[in-house]
């Protein structure tokens, strides 16, 4: 079964690796809203996207956890 469901190892890592593939898809993927009041004093919502650099510093934080914290409920 050529295309599985379950992605595999090497998926992960190249979901977690920063790349032009990646990047196209993350980029405007996530955002936050920020409280934000416009001259009048009105308050309004400002969507902003998450940086590049960021979504890649999480990518980082996510890959060396799971290259080094045991799975839970392994044998230590």
């Amino acid at each position: 079964m050529p295309n599985q469901i379950m992605p595999t190892t090497e998926r992960y890592k190249e979901a977690l690796t920063p790349s032009c593939e990646t990047k196209a898809a993350y980029m405007s993927e996530f955002s936050i809203d920020v409280p934000m009041v416009d001259e009048h004093g009105e308050e309004f919502t400002q969507q902003i996207d998450v940086p590049w650099t960021t979504i890649k510093e999480i990518m980082a934080a996510i890959s060396k956890r799971a290259e080094t914290e045991p799975l839970k409920g392994s044998p230590q």
